[in-house]
């Protein structure tokens, strides 16, 4: 009797483990290490901020303008990873100890330690996360010394390396002011300085080893990136997300212009890492500086001449800047990022038509919402002036509407 209780027993826990690892949707009757696990990923993507405030983007497809909180973990974070279902891990930020792995489910809006303990080490603090193809877990520590990887139906977490001397060539990949990194479609481990535009990719299938090393576009000279994630979303668009300290700069095939997600870091914090569950390298450029241009603007402030914005564009009697204007702003940004010597000037004309006063408020107005999109992408407010003329000085006095259209424009003048 007591035997057929036992069995009873063992087959009432076979079945409540089945059912919870369903409800996890993780197989843990799979116990080939390449097998992936099944991806229930519901594509929304998360940041972490500092002191531990986890915030929702949207999704892949559908990206939010503002990023709403999700929860608080009860410790500062730098490093979070998404899994295929939909939980998030996490790890207390800036300590060099073993530490517990924190696990949070949106869906219930709660949290739990788990089982995984990563390494103590000698390397700052866990600084990234990111997940692979086959659904297993990363994180590493502040410049890429120590790198783990998580499969989530296993015990025990696994050291890629210990040291970048581990990984064949790994001495070149230097991170001496922190570095991050994501995972892509091919389980590749993409490697970003944080304050260079120096990116790295290292195989970590069999023994780890550097195969690329490249520049990054000229937006990353100057600004730092805290993570950044990429993917394809339903469009089938290439789309790279950045992690600055105060937000999220995204770019997408075909849309010239980065998109910038605030965060309001008085009240959240700095940003400090991005998971999402499904990514893809973008391997298209984002933002190339026009060399022709460059060298027209160089010759320019050489000469201390001025230089016309040809492409700068209004809505008639407002300050409000067409579409159609962005691209050559963009290329005005990547020029001055790259440039810093440059100081300018911007200087805007109006039509001699109308009310002089009012030609002269809008001509101020004009140049400012110029100024303010150069500052928004990252040129220094120090760097830049502006004049309004208003219509006192024309190109074209006389002639058709159409001849005179030329008066109404933005120049930019080179100062000391």
């Amino acid at each position: 009797m007591k035997r057929q209780h036992l069995l009873i027993l063992l087959v009432l826990l076979f079945h409540i483990s089945t059912a919870l690892a369903q409800k996890d949707n993780l197989r843990r009757d799979d116990r080939d290490f390449d097998v992936p696990l099944p991806n229930n990923c519901d594509k929304i993507i998360y940041v972490v901020t500092l002191p531990g405030v986890i915030m929702s983007l949207g999704t892949t497809d559908i990206h939010s303008d503002k990023a709403e909180m999700t929860a608080l973990l009860p410790f500062r974070c730098n490093a979070i990873t998404k899994t295929f279902n939909n939980k998030i891990l996490a790890v207390e930020a800036d300590k060099d100890i073993s530490l517990p792995v924190y696990e949070f489910s949106p869906s219930t809006k709660s949290g739990k330690y788990t089982k995984w303990k990563l390494p103590s080490h000698n390397d700052g603090g866990w600084i990234s996360g990111g997940t692979d193809a086959l659904g297993r877990v990363y994180f590493a520590t502040t410049t890429m010394k120590y790198m783990v990887r998580i499969d989530l139906r296993y015990n025990d977490v696994e050291v890629l390396w210990s040291s970048k001397d581990r990984i064949d060539g790994g001495n070149k990949i230097t991170c001496l002011e922190g570095c991050n990194f994501y995972v892509n479609e091919k389980s590749e481990v993409l490697i970003k300085e944080n304050k260079k535009n120096t990116s790295y990719k290292v195989n970590i299938e069999g023994k780890p080893y550097l195969f690329e090393t490249k520049n990054m576009e000229g937006f990353f000279n100057t600004i730092t990136v805290n993570d950044w994630y990429e993917f394809t979303n339903d469009k089938q668009q290439n789309v790279s997300m950045f992690v600055m300290r105060d937000g999220i700069t995204i770019f997408k095939d075909g849309e010239y212009r980065p998109k910038v997600t605030k965060i309001d870091t008085l009240r959240f914090g700095i940003v400090t890492d991005i998971a999402g569950c499904n990514a893809k390298e973008n391997k298209k450029p984002r933002i190339i500086i026009n060399e022709k241009r460059e060298k027209e603007i160089l010759d320019a402030a050489t000469k201390k001449e001025s230089i016309r914005l040809e492409k700068i564009l209004f809505k008639l009697g407002l300050s409000e800047l067409q579409t159609a204007s962005y691209q050559e702003l963009d290329e005005l940004v990547m020029i001055l990022l790259k440039n810093k010597q440059l100081k300018i000037l911007l200087e805007g004309h109006t039509d001699v038509s109308g009310d002089a006063e009012d030609n002269f408020k809008l001509s101020i107005e004009r140049v400012n919402t110029c100024r303010d999109y150069l500052i928004k992408y990252g040129v220094s407010p120090t760097r830049i002036n502006t004049k309004g003329y208003g219509g006192t000085k024309p190109l074209v006095k006389m002639g058709s509407e159409s001849e005179r259209a030329v008066n109404r424009r933005v120049e930019i003048k080179f100062v000391e």
